[in-house]
């Protein structure tokens, strides 16, 4: 009888400790008056970019959330495991916010857990973004500088982009609004979706739904699966490859060619 208790208490004991969870918040900040790029290197969590008027620094706003640690034990875990840090390199902003991947926590019965730092960053408007990131979602807003974005998984969002925009991506959503100046998709697979492109636009793209709408540019496609919709481009419509799929195009004033 007392080793069934004690089984149970074991139990009890290892439950908590998979449910429980850390968490640690951190400002950093980097006046950007003299600087034209900020590069961004992060891993798993979400990422917020946010371009503000007037503004002349940068603002990052992290939460380091780690599963299966209790609170005092995460300052250990980020001495050993974590990078936060904003600093200037070379005339240029970099922030890099990542968990090391060789940190390993697991329970008595295999439970992995995992570890994630979100972020939300304010930036002055101008700057150029160059962005690697691992996993999670990305919202970047009203920028008017180019944006370079490298994403390995999570849905991706862009509103308000003036400049050029290059986008790698593995997998998740893709959804584009308001984008000023040349964009090119490099996609594994997952839907892309645009509204309002103020120049060419080039993907390619390996599965998922592609929907186009009022592009001003010429518009090139290669295409693996899934279904194609564009409605309303200025110049010429080129699809190099369709895959499988439908295809419907309206309102082309250039020439369609298939």
């Amino acid at each position: 009888m007392k080793k069934i208790v004690l089984f149970i208490v074991l139990l009890l004991v290892v439950g908590w400790s998979v449910a429980s969870a850390a968490q640690r918040r951190e400002t950093l900040t980097l006046a950007a008056s003299d600087m034209k790029t900020l590069s961004i290197d992060c891993g798993a969590g979400y990422l917020k970019v946010l371009g503000v008027d007037g503004l002349e620094q940068i603002e990052v706003a992290a939460v380091l959330n780690v599963n299966g640690i209790a609170d005092d034990e995460l300052a250990d875990f980020k001495k050993e495991f974590v990078t936060l840090k904003l600093e200037k390199v070379s005339g240029k902003a970099e922030l890099t916010a990542k968990i090391e991947e060789e940190f390993t926590l697991s329970s008595l019965f295999g439970h992995h857990n995992d570890a994630r730092i979100d972020l939300d960053v304010r930036v002055p408007r101008r700057l150029v973004l160059v962005i690697d990131d691992g996993s999670g979602d990305i919202d970047i807003r009203d920028s008017d500088g180019n944006v370079e974005l490298v994403d390995g998984s999570g849905d991706i969002c862009l509103t308000g982009i003036k400049g050029q925009v290059d986008i790698e991506d593995g997998s998740g959503e893709i959804r584009l609004v308001r984008i000023g100046g040349l964009l090119k998709i490099e996609d594994g697979s997952g839907d892309i979706e645009l509204n309002d492109a103020g120049s060419d636009v080039t993907i390619d793209d390996g599965s998922g739904q592609i929907s186009l709408q009022r592009v001003l540019g010429s518009v090139t496609i290669e295409d693996g699966s899934g279904d194609i919709e564009i409605d309303g481009v200025e110049k010429d419509v080129i699809i190099d490859e369709a895959g499988s799929g439908g295809v419907k195009i309206r309102n082309v004033k250039g020439k369609v060619k298939e």
